[in-house]
C-alpha cells in the first residue's frame, strides 16, 4: 500500500525524504502567521477591545452560530511549540489525510473541531459562490454586505483595517467586517497576511444565520494546509494555515506533549486551558522519538473527545454513559508491528 501511494498518488511521507534530514531548517520564521497574536503592530485599535465592544450585542448570536468560543480564543496569546509541529508534520500523509503515527492513523475530525474549538459540525453548507441570499420561500437576505470591496482593498493590511472598520457606524456592517477580519487572521489565514475579500459571502451568512456549518470548511482548510506544508516542499512551515489548531489537537490526545498540571474542565472547549499554557522545551528529535516509539494509548486518551458531554449542538448527550475499564481497553500496536 505504501509503495502504491508513493507511485500513483505521489504522497510520500516527508520524513522518508533525504531533503528532510536538515532538521535545523524546519522551523520557519513565517510560522507566526499560523500562530497569530491578538495584537497588531502599529495599531491603536486592540482586537480584544473590538471583541468586548461587540460581545453584548452579538454574543448570543455567536453562541447559536457555533463561533463564540473560537472568537474568544482569538483574544489569547498562543504559546507555540514549533518543534512539536515540525515533528508531527513528518508523519502527515496527504493520500489519506492522516498522521501515520506508530500508535495508528490519526487525524482531526469534525467532532474534534466542535469539542476543542467550538465550531458547528453540521448545518447550512458553506457556499463559495455566496448563494445564501435566498431561503426556500425566496425571501432575500435580511442584512446584505454593502461595504465597497474597493474600500476594503484600500485598507486590507491588519492595522489599517482595524482602525478603519472597527469604527463603522452601521452595527450590522461593522459586525460583518469584524467576522471578515477574524476569519482572515485566525481561522483561514492566507499568504498575504492581510484581510482578503474571499470570505465576504461567508461572513454575510454568519451574520444573518445561526446554522452555517463552519466546522467542515475549517477541517477542509486544515487538510489543504497540511498538504501544502508537507508536499509543496518538505516541511514548508511558511505555508499559511491555522496550525495552532493542529498543535492544540495533538496536546489534547497526547497528554505527554503538555505539562501534567493542566486541567481540562468539562464545561468549556478543550482549547481554552491549553492555548496559553506553557509548553515543554523539547527538541525536534525528542518529539520525533516520541511519535516513533509511542505504541500504547488508554481508552480515556483515545476517547478524550467523544467521552465528554456534547456542547451546544447536542446539549447534555454523552456517547458513553459508563466509564470503560482503563487497562482492558488499551490498544498496543507493538504486537502487530
Amino acid at each position: 500500500m505504501a509503495e502504491l501511494m508513493k507511485k500513483d498518488v505521489e504522497a510520500p511521507l516527508c520524513f522518508e525524504s533525504s531533503s528532510a534530514l536538515a532538521s535545523h531548517s524546519w522551523v520557519s520564521k513565517n510560522l507566526s502567521r499560523s500562530f497569530p497574536s491578538s495584537e497588531v503592530r502599529n495599531s491603536p485599535v486592540k482586537w480584544a477591545d473590538w471583541i468586548d465592544r461587540l460581545l453584548p450585542r452579538f454574543g448570543a448570536h455567536w453562541k447559536r452560530a457555533g463561533i463564540y468560543d473560537a472568537i474568544l480564543l482569538s483574544k489569547k496569546f498562543v504559546n507555540r511549540d514549533e518543534n512539536l509541529l515540525a515533528a508531527a508534520l513528518c508523519f502527515w500523509n496527504s493520500a489519506s489525510n492522516t498522521f501515520d503515527f506508530r500508535i495508528g492513523s490519526m487525524a482531526p475530525t469534525l467532532l474534534d473541531l466542535a469539542q476543542i474549538f467550538g465550531f458547528r459540525p453540521h448545518g447550512r453548507p458553506v457556499d463559495a459562490v455566496g448563494d445564501y441570499d435566498r431561503k426556500k420561500n425566496q425571501q432575500k437576505l435580511a442584512k446584505p454586505f454593502t461595504i465597497s470591496p474597493a474600500l476594503i482593498n484600500q485598507n486590507f493590511y491588519f492595522s489599517n483595517y482595524l482602525r478603519k472598520f472597527s469604527a463603522e457606524k452601521d452595527k450590522d456592517q461593522q459586525h460583518m467586517m469584524f467576522l471578515l477580519y477574524w476569519l482572515n487572521r485566525f481561522i483561514l489565514p492566507n499568504r498575504s497576511s492581510a484581510v482578503l475579500l474571499e470570505y465576504r459571502h461567508l461572513v454575510e451568512a454568519l451574520h444573518n444565520h445561526t446554522n452555517v456549518g463552519l466546522g467542515p470548511t475549517v477541517l477542509a482548510h486544515l487538510f489543504k494546509n497540511l498538504h501544502t506544508a508537507t508536499l509543496e516542499y518538505p516541511l514548508n512551515l511558511s505555508a499559511p494555515g491555522a496550525f495552532w489548531m493542529i498543535q492544540i489537537s495533538l496536546q489534547v490526545y497526547f497528554p505527554e506533549l503538555r505539562f501534567p498540571d493542566i486541567i481540562l474542565p468539562e464545561d468549556q472547549v478543550l482549547a481554552q486551558p491549553l492555548l496559553s499554557a506553557e509548553v515543554p522545551k523539547r527538541s525536534i528529535d525528542e518529539y520525533l522519538m516520541f511519535f516513533r516509539h509511542c505504541t500504547k494509548r488508554s481508552a480515556a486518551q483515545w476517547q478524550m473527545v467523544i467521552r465528554r458531554t456534547y456542547p451546544w449542538f447536542q446539549p447534555g448527550y454523552r456517547l458513553f454513559e459508563k466509564e470503560l475499564e482503563e487497562e482492558s481497553a488499551r490498544t498496543d500496536f507493538r504486537k502487530s508491528s
